[in-house]
C-alpha cells in the first residue's frame, strides 16, 4: 500500500471516478459528507483541504480527505459540519491508521463522527455514539408502517398537528429544494436563535460556513447538491431544512423552524414531508445524525456507530485528550448529565467554538 497526498483542488478526473466508484454498495459511504463533491466545494472556501490516496497494484484503491491546520494538526473537512467521516475504501482494503496520519503529514487527526465499523481506528476511539436515520429501502408507507408497528405514534401526531396548522395559518405546501435567498436568510436567522436559546454557539458567525453554504446555495445535480427544504402554511414560511443528498441518502444537516409556530410541530411535519419526497426519489436513508431527542428517537428506523476520538502521535496531547474524554464519560454517566452539559455548552457559546 502507498500514500500520496494532495491539495483537493488537485485531484483528477480519474481520481474523482475512482473515489465515486467506491461509495455505492458500501455501508454508510453513500452519505453525501463522504463524497468528492462535497470536498471539492469545501475546497473553494477552505484552502487548507487535501486528500490522502491509498493505492495498490498502481490503482487507486481508498480516499481519506481531511482539513490541514496550524502545527500540522487534521480535522474532518468542514469540522462540525461534516455528518460522517473516515476512509473511503472497499471493506477488504487493509490499511493502518497511524500509518495513514503520519503519511499525510499529521502529528494528529481528531474526528467526531467517524465511521465506528472502520477497523484500523477503533483503537483510537474514545467512545461510540448514536446516529440516527429513516429506512426508506421499501418506500415511505412502508417506513410509516413499521413506525406504527414499533409504536411510535409520530406520523399520527404530525398529521393531527398539519391539519391544525392548516385550519389556523393556511394551507401547507412544501418544496423539497429552493434557491430563493429568503428560505436562506430564515435559516440563518432561526438557526442562530435556537442554537443561542440552547447554549451553543452561533455556527453562523463563522465565516467560513457562510461562504461554503454560499457556495453550495446554486447546485441542483441528482448526485450531490443542497436540499433547501421549506414548509409554507399559507403565506408565511414556517420551516426551513437545509440538507445534503446523493443518489441513494439524504442528510438533515441543518433543521430549524419559526419558533412563532412550535406548537405546530412544523420541523417534524418537514422532515415527514421529505421522506416521502425522497423515497419518491429512490434515496434508501435519511440521515437524523448524532444526538438523542424524543423527535429523532420518533422518527428513526435505526441508527448506526459513530466514534468520537483522535489518532495522536503527540504524547501530552494524547495523555490530556483521554483525561477529558475520561471526565466526559464520567459526566454522561452521572446523575448531574444534564446540567453539566448544559454547563459546558454555555462555556463554549461564550468562547466562540
Amino acid at each position: 500500500m502507498k500514500t500520496s497526498v494532495l491539495p483537493i483542488a488537485e485531484l483528477s478526473e480519474h481520481q474523482i471516478a475512482s473515489w465515486i466508484k467506491l461509495l455505492p454498495n458500501n455501508g454508510v459511504l453513500d452519505c453525501p459528507c463522504m463524497r468528492p463533491e462535497y470536498a471539492l466545494f469545501a475546497g473553494r472556501v477552505l484552502p487548507n483541504i487535501e486528500v490522502a490516496i491509498l493505492s495498490a497494484d498502481g490503482s487507486d484503491v481508498g480516499f481519506f480527505p481531511f482539513e490541514r491546520h496550524t502545527g500540522d494538526l487534521g480535522l474532518p473537512i468542514g469540522r462540525f459540519l461534516s455528518e460522517l467521516h473516515g476512509v473511503v475504501a472497499a471493506k477488504d482494503t487493509i490499511w493502518d491508521a497511524d500509518e495513514l496520519i503520519r503519511e499525510c503529514g499529521l502529528k494528529a487527526w481528531q474526528f467526531d463522527h467517524l465511521i465506528a465499523e472502520q477497523e484500523p481506528f477503533q483503537q483510537h476511539h474514545s467512545f461510540t455514539d448514536d446516529s440516527f436515520y429513516m429506512d426508506l429501502n421499501d418506500g415511505f408507507e412502508s417506513y410509516c408502517a413499521d413506525r406504527k408497528s414499533a409504536g411510535s405514534s409520530v406520523i399520527k401526531q404530525a398529521a393531527r398537528k398539519e391539519r391544525k396548522l392548516e385550519r389556523e395559518v393556511g394551507p401547507v405546501r412544501v418544496a423539497a429544494h429552493t434557491t430563493e435567498k429568503s428560505a436562506w436568510n430564515a435559516l440563518a436567522e432561526w438557526k442562530s436563535a435556537q442554537l443561542l436559546r440552547l447554549g451553543y454557539s452561533d455556527m453562523f458567525r463563522l465565516d467560513w460556513v457562510n461562504a461554503l453554504l454560499e457556495e453550495l446555495r446554486p447546485v441542483d445535480e441528482d448526485e450531490f447538491g443542497p436540499l433547501l427544504s421549506t414548509l409554507h402554511a399559507g403565506d408565511e414560511l414556517v420551516a426551513v431544512q437545509l440538507g445534503l443528498r446523493s443518489p441513494t441518502a439524504a442528510t438533515s444537516w441543518i433543521p430549524t423552524f419559526d419558533h412563532d409556530y412550535a406548537k405546530y410541530s412544523p420541523g417534524l411535519i418537514l422532515q415527514l414531508k421529505l421522506a416521502d419526497w425522497a423515497a419518491n426519489e429512490g434515496i434508501h436513508r435519511f440521515d437524523l445524525g448524532r444526538g438523542e431527542n424524543q423527535t429523532k428517537l420518533s422518527l428513526a428506523s435505526d441508527a448506526f456507530d459513530i466514534a468520537v476520538g483522535s489518532v495522536d502521535h503527540r504524547f501530552v496531547r494524547r495523555t490530556l485528550t483521554q483525561t477529558y474524554y475520561g471526565l466526559r464519560n464520567w459526566v454522561h454517566a452521572s446523575p448531574f448529565k444534564n446540567v453539566s452539559l448544559k454547563a459546558v455548552r454555555r462555556i463554549k457559546a461564550l468562547a466562540g467554538k
